[in-house]
């Protein structure tokens, strides 16, 4: 990866500091706390303009793709996981609790720093919880960063929330062949609601006008854009996945729509935002055994 590109995605860690802030008017375990910390420490100031921009789907979303995410979570007894590009999620925090459990986050180097110290800031240490500096879409791939950590023989569940979406297409298949690698290697599951299609993002757009605002400014921050990087339709997506030779079974965020805490919080009407996760699904994507 050329300097270039990784100055580039130090700037998609900024969005990790806006998703957390719209994180913390949600019931998440430790939402709100990590985005107090984030605000008494100053840190949200690199995303102070953004500020401005609020968009309450932004906030039904976020909430949605994680609760989802932890639905398709418990259908597996897998007690080892690595969490891509895990930014500022609690899930880390929550899940270690279970001692059985041996979660590894992993980011580039200044995100990853900066969330092992707010998470020791909070309550100190997780023995079970561990802080791995990875670029998912570095090849050689640098998850074996994490084999130390892992037990062989027993399998891994690979979680993705968010990075994707930022990602070109030629990126995408770079963290495809590295997850098909370390799957190939233990077994288990990559879980991730990153494939989304172009058409439910503009019609998001169209019925929360903030988002729009919202998704520009995260292209000015980023040089990169949410609308351009993703498919162009659900099938598009279905065979791209298909094509990095995984199997899917998709779970509709519909299923989680009951349990927003956010419509309640911010006022939302519960069918727009039925509309808009009416195409959006967590993938659990196992290899093609073939």
């Amino acid at each position: 990866m050329n300097k270039q590109q990784t100055n580039d995605f130090d700037k998609i860690i900024l969005t990790a500091f806006m998703v957390s802030l719209a994180r913390q008017f949600t019931d998440i375990p430790y939402a709100k706390e990590l985005a107090q910390l984030i605000e008494m420490q100053g840190l949200v100031k690199v995303s102070q303009p953004q500020n401005q921009d609020k968009s309450i789907l932004l906030t039904a979303r976020v909430e949605a793709r994680y609760k989802a995410i932890n639905q398709v979570i418990a259908q597996y007894q897998i007690t080892q996981v690595l969490e891509l590009a895990s930014g500022l999620l609690p899930r880390g925090l929550l899940m270690s609790s279970n001692p059985n459990i041996t979660f590894i986050e992993s980011d580039l180097p200044q995100m990853i720093r900066c969330k092992q110290q707010l998470i020791q800031q909070l309550v100190g240490e997780h023995p079970n919880l561990h802080f791995i500096e990875i670029d998912a879409t570095k090849r050689p791939s640098e998850f074996c960063k994490s084999t130390p950590l892992l037990k062989a023989g027993q399998p891994v569940m690979i979680l993705c929330e968010g990075l994707l979406t930022h990602l070109t297409l030629v990126e995408k298949q770079l963290v495809c062949a590295n997850v098909r690698e370390i799957l190939h290697s233990y077994g288990g599951v990559w879980i991730t609601p990153d494939f989304i299609d172009i058409a439910t993002l503009v019609r998001s757009q169209q019925d929360d006008s903030d988002l729009q605002k919202l998704l520009q400014t995260v292209t000015n921050l980023t040089g990169r854009s949410l609308v351009n990087n993703n498919f162009g339709t659900l099938d598009l997506a279905r065979q791209f996945v298909y094509e990095q030779g995984f199997c899917v079974t998709e779970h509709s965020m519909l299923n989680v729509i009951d349990e927003l805490s956010c419509l309640e919080i911010l006022g939302i009407d519960p069918e727009v935002v039925r509309k808009m996760l009416a195409t959006q699904s967590v993938f659990a994507l196992t290899l093609d055994a073939a």
